[in-house]
């Protein structure tokens, strides 16, 4: 459930907004304008209200000259189905997207908001949008490859954006603004981000600390005018029977989660978008943690060292080595988890999905008895295959970064993968990462002889819908997980009688 904040009566804003002309998708999955959201805005609502209600600003993407991508539906007809939808890929015409401001307060008017003459004539994105008064509100720009952003503030009653100088600190690490404050009002929070006095101390206080004794992380959704906010409680103590640390790494920054006995294999746990925070106190319960509950399996969340949250002093990632700089840092991670006195060195696997399904299997590549085994789902195998906005953030445009994308690929190794055990996972209508990715690694992986387990979800996408086709995926993991991390006792036996072996 999501609870947005209002401050217009229900049936004013309905009656203003049966003259707008919406387009809603349920499947986030099936639109390229859901591919945008997700990938340059982070989130899926691409419409912001203004603090009082009466303008309402809203993405306008267009995607006639997109190339489409076909996604095959294979059940309920004698003949399969198909849907084309615009989508795309690294190196081909992206959509353009356009910012309007609809005036809801008397007649409808619509306005759009005019980009610099920086980004008039060039492929951009719009990546932020941010009412600052009723009548103004900031956008950020980016260009194609998302190297280079433009600020502005944009008149909603005139369309106009001007960009805006910020003054930058001596280092360049900071830099002020000067926005909009009603300072005849007592301090707000609104005041935070509004006004910045150099030279002054600034008295900080934290809010949520000590608010709830058994919540330790939480989450806040403020009202238009800060007046009111909804706190959500996000993570609650573990029960006593676990042991969850954290632990900081020069490299990353991993959460272990384990019941406490002799010795626990490891399963580590891939991150599949850059920059995200997976290591968090945040209280959950999963597939990862019956798999513990029931087996003893140590797991061990790994964020990279380019994760946001780490602040300005983390090591940031070098867009043009993707795979390699990622696949160093958890790889350095690993060796280190498999010196703690509880850990089993011998028994560790690895699990990711989308880019985390990818660098598992690179993982894999890149070592040669360091992973027993690996479960990857809806890996991606090619950047070249994968989202325009996605690939060349991080690897640049294909017609001049080729090196980058043939170094990323993971096609080329797949003679690594030949004697390597692994489970893949993929839905056949997955829309974000295509079953195109899985298709292209099974072709390379039949002509290497490769040993590997496949389970496919028909009509399925990146997100499986059905509850059955859940509880399938989550007894395959714990069952092909288990079988691969239990104990053997002839594993020891082999081992000594190599030692006396190599002492012979």
């Amino acid at each position: 459930m999501r609870i947005v904040w209002a401050s217009v009566p229900c049936s004013v804003l309905l009656s203003k907004l049966e003259r707008l002309i919406c387009q809603c998708h349920n499947d986030a999955d099936s639109h390229v304008s859901n591919i945008s959201s997700n990938e340059i805005l982070l989130k899926y609502p691409a419409f912001w209200w203004a603090k009082d209600s009466a303008r309402l600003a809203y993405l306008s993407i267009n995607n006639t000259a997109t190339p489409f991508m076909e996604i095959h539906h294979f059940l309920g007809g004698i003949y399969p189905s198909n849907v084309l939808y615009p989508y795309p890929k690294a190196g081909s015409r992206i959509p353009s997207a356009s910012l309007f401001v609809v005036n809801l307060y008397g007649p409808a008017h619509t306005l759009e908001m005019i980009p610099p003459d920086s980004q008039n004539s060039r492929d951009s994105y719009i990546s932020m949008v941010s009412w600052i008064s009723s009548t103004r509100l900031t956008v950020r720009w980016l260009n194609r490859v998302q190297n280079q952003s433009v600020l502005c503030v944009c008149e909603a009653t005139t369309g106009a954006c001007s960009e805006e100088e910020p003054l930058f600190t001596a280092d360049g690490s900071l830099f002020y603004l000067i926005l909009p404050a009603n300072m005849s009002k007592p301090f707000q929070l609104e005041s935070l981000k509004t006004v910045v006095e150099l030279g002054g101390v600034f008295h900080r206080q934290c809010l949520t600390c000590n608010l709830f004794e058994r919540c330790s992380v939480f989450k806040a959704d403020f009202s238009p005018n800060q007046t009111y906010f909804t706190l959500y409680c996000l993570g609650k103590i573990t029960p006593s029977l676990t042991h969850k640390s954290q632990v900081t790494l020069p490299v990353s920054r991993i959460n272990i989660f384990l019941i406490t006995r002799n010795l626990h294999p490891l399963l580590i746990i891939i991150d599949s978008i850059p920059g995200m925070q997976s290591v968090t106190e945040e209280f959950a319960l999963g597939w990862p943690e019956v798999l513990s509950s029931l087996h003893g399996v140590a797991l061990a969340w790994i964020d990279s060292s380019s994760r946001v949250s780490q602040g300005q002093k983390s090591s940031t990632l070098d867009p043009r080595k993707l795979s390699s700089l990622r696949i160093k840092d958890k790889l350095g991670v690993v060796e280190w988890l498999m010196q703690l006195p509880y850990i089993d060195g011998r028994r560790i696997a690895v699990y990711g999905k989308g880019l985390g399904g990818y660098l598992g299997l690179k993982m894999l590549t890149a070592t040669d008895q360091m992973f027993k085994c690996a479960a990857v789902m809806a890996p991606i195998t090619d950047f070249k295959l994968y989202s325009a906005a996605f690939s060349e953030r991080y690897l640049g445009l294909p017609n001049k970064e080729e090196h980058s994308y043939m170094a990323a690929s993971l096609l080329d190794d797949i003679h690594k993968l030949k004697n390597k055990n692994f489970l893949l996972i993929h839905g056949t209508a997955d829309a974000r990462v295509h079953f195109q990715h899985s298709a292209e690694l099974l072709s390379r992986l039949v002509k290497v002889e490769a040993n590997y387990t496949l389970q496919l979800y028909p009509d399925e996408g990146h997100t499986l819908r059905e509850e059955r086709t859940n509880q399938h995926l989550h007894r395959t993991l714990l069952h092909y997980l288990h079988n691969c991390l239990k104990y053997d006792p002839f594993l020891n036996i082999e081992e000594e009688e190599e030692e006396d072996e190599e002492e012979e």
